[in-house]
């Protein structure tokens, strides 16, 4: 494998206090930290580390807001993100794919990365932390690469720093190249954390390292290798289901978080509340947002039984369309009849929140709850945290290994069911492949939901392009609030281009560097 070097030129510029007293001596102000005192010195190390951190996308930074708006879970109110004007109408080219930013920011990152991990030899302190430092960067190249091939498939592989006059037009590697060298560097980065000071869930650590392995491989198709690193993640102890499914999403220090970003007042926050809270005619109002679909709706299983509302001996009444559900429903979604806010949510037509075909209000009769910090203000900087990795997310993997590779598929239940019981739900019981398949989609779906989960297992799953999944529903209810009919009306029918299973190489790279060619099927 041709190894590439990459030019950097760093400059870190910190903020430094200093106690001063009539003996401080008078310093220059420093703006500009040498590569020699960074390379050496743990603290600077750190801090150059964190830039890399804070580059990783999260789902409360995309211009496109909530990418589950992309797929039939949600539909985004506003007529203008690429949910609907890019994704939906499958509009997508090499020019305009909101994608084309994650090709350039991961190299940007990979380039400070390779910088570090070149250098990383000369730095000075305790063996624990110094081995926590070089695991990090190379879990963090592992990271990065692994975003870029499930979007792009297989993509050049650089690792070392390059100069100007290196060639710098480099081709693409396959997929298989990519994922092994992801490999590589997760399992170095894994050999150096069992040696190393432990950090917090904002930072790379031998529970994150196994369990992203675990997913890339699970997306790569390798169930044996991903069944395994999933499983000793699980076998650590190093983390625990959270009791409480909503606390998950709204208590940094939540005992389920393998790896996510944390977000704290005055300077750093984002805006989840503000995009999702509901629009509405009274004082909660927010700018609408994501609104969860009637098909996502209708996954939600019947608390007492475990079977869905259209399932024979399910106990749904549509004259109560929302009670007796499972738990996670109330905790993810607002409907109508719902409290939030002091407020009774009202979606039926003319109500509060009503159901809409313009403006920022709902047009699936339902609004995010999931995330929302319902004691924030809407209209202030929101501070919950954003999750990467979970444990109930290693669960379902290590289940959907076993199940894909057809081995232990008692063990597969047992790991399913183990999630299922922290939501109060009713255990799934033993059976053949297939309907082993379809529960632990299913499960993944609920568990999962707006974590951006969704986007990615319908194309690895070859699902994307099926009719249900294209086919939009939203809730039929009258001013009463009663549903008419079956409760449902096709709200949209989205457009599906089997090219979008992966997606293209960005036209500027290209235009750069014609040994990228050729793009992705369907893009040339």
């Amino acid at each position: 494998m041709k190894k590439i070097k990459i030019l950097s030129c760093l400059t870190i510029a910190l903020s430094l206090l200093y106690s001063c007293n009539k003996d401080s001596i008078e310093l220059e102000p420093q703006t500009a930290i040498s590569s020699d005192v960074i390379f050496t010195d743990p603290a600077f190390a750190e801090t150059y580390l964190n830039k890399v951190y804070s580059g990783i996308p999260n789902g409360f930074n995309r211009g496109w807001y909530m990418l589950d708006a992309a797929t039939d879970d949600a539909e985004n109110s506003y007529p203008w993100p690429a949910s609907n004007t890019i994704f939906n109408p499958s509009n997508i080219t090499a020019g305009n794919s909101p994608f084309n930013g994650l090709w350039s920011n991961s190299y940007s990152q990979i380039r400070r990365l390779n910088n570090f991990i070149v250098n990383y030899d000369q730095l000075e302190g305790s063996e624990g932390l110094v081995n926590r430092l070089k695991a990090e960067a190379h879990f963090l190249r592992g990271f990065y690469y692994s975003y870029l091939l499930r979007t792009f498939g297989g993509v050049p592989i650089i690792t070392e720093p390059q100069e100007l006059d290196d060639d710098l037009l480099v081709s693409r590697n396959s997929e298989e190249e990519t994922l092994n060298f992801i490999v590589e560097e997760f399992d170095t980065a894994i050999s150096l954390f069992q040696n190393a000071e432990s950090a917090a869930s904002t930072r790379g650590g031998l529970a994150s390292a196994l369990a992203m392995k675990g997913r890339i491989l699970l997306y790569q198709e390798k169930y044996a290798e991903s069944a395994s690193a999933s499983k000793q993640v699980i076998d650590l102890g190093t983390h625990s289901l959270d009791p409480d499914y909503q606390n998950v999403f709204l208590d940094d220090n939540t005992p389920e978080v393998i790896f996510d970003v944390q977000f704290k007042d005055p300077d750093k926050g984002h805006y989840a509340n503000l995009f999702n809270t509901p629009k509405s005619t009274r004082e909660i109002s927010g700018w609408g947002g994501t609104g969860p679909t009637q098909n996502l709706v209708d996954q939600y299983e019947m608390q007492a039984t475990g079977l869905r509302p259209e399932e024979a001996g399910s106990g749904y009444d549509p004259a109560s369309p929302y009670e007796g559900r499972d738990p996670r429903f109330y905790a993810s979604i607002l409907y109508d009849g719902a409290e939030w806010k002091g407020f009774t949510i009202e979606h039926r037509p003319g109500g509060g929140e009503s159901i809409a075909t313009s403006g920022d209000f709902t047009r699936t009769g339902y609004s995010l709850k999931k995330f929302i910090q319902e004691d924030r203000n809407h209209n202030l900087i929101s501070t919950q945290h954003w999750i990467y990795i979970r444990l109930a997310e290693v669960y379902l993997n290590y289940a959907e290994a076993l199940i894909e590779s057809g081995n232990n598929l008692d063990l597969a239940v047992q790991a399913i069911n183990t999630v299922r019981d922290r939501a109060n739900m009713p255990p799934i019981a033993l059976a053949g492949q297939d309907e082993l398949r379809a529960k632990l989609r299913h499960e993944r779906r609920i568990e999962l939901v707006f974590e951006e989960h969704r986007f990615w297992d319908i194309r690895r799953w070859g699902i994307a392009g099926d009719p249900e999944v294209l086919t939009i529903y939203r809730v039929d209810m009258d001013a009463n609030g009663d549903l008419i009919d079956d409760g449902k009306e096709v709200w949209e029918t989205r457009t599906w281009n089997d090219r979008d299973y992966l997606f293209p190489i960005p036209q500027s790279e290209i235009d750069k560097n014609p040994n990228l060619k050729p793009n992705n099927p369907g893009y040339d």
